[in-house]
């Protein structure tokens, strides 16, 4: 039995063995920066945040951003307010804290772009409304239960 190969057999284990020495130089090279995620376990509550004396404003645009309390070295420290450039169709979400399970997780602040809603077209009504309605005020069923008086709605024609 013979162990030689035949033509094409030998071209294609010579482009195989070009392709593999080519690549071999070809190195995905690891990304420089990692961000790491310390995930720290925090049971202690935050703080009440410090009231800050707001210096005026540098420039006409600028949005302060106001301090929170941070975890750094196994204790809460204060990270003060500062201002910043206000971004077109962004609004700035604060700095805070949660508590999840028990322990307290930090949300950093963050520019958030505003969504543009639709614009509803307004009903003109020529009629004018009924009269009101006395209504009679029932007794609240429960605790923390509050009467929120009825209105008259336009509904197409009537």
């Amino acid at each position: 039995m013979s162990s030689r190969l035949s033509l094409p057999g030998t071209v294609l284990l010579s482009a195989v063995c070009v392709a593999a020495a080519g690549l071999s130089g070809c190195v995905v090279e690891p990304p420089r920066h990692v961000e790491r995620v310390e995930v720290q376990h925090i049971t202690q509550a935050p703080p009440a945040p410090i009231v800050e004396e707001i210096p005026p404003a540098p420039y006409v645009d600028a949005y302060w951003i106001p301090g929170h309390w941070a975890w750094k070295g196994g204790r809460y420290a204060w990270n003060g307010g500062h201002w910043e450039q206000a971004r077109v169709n962004m609004v700035y979400q604060r700095a805070h804290w949660s508590n999840e399970h028990g322990e307290w997780v930090f949300h950093p602040g963050r520019w958030v772009e505003l969504v543009q809603q639709a614009r509803v077209a307004p009903i003109v009504v020529n009629v004018p409304p009924p009269m009101p309605r006395v209504e009679v005020m029932p007794p609240p069923p429960g605790p923390g239960h509050v009467w929120i008086g009825g209105y008259w709605r336009w509904s197409g024609s009537r």
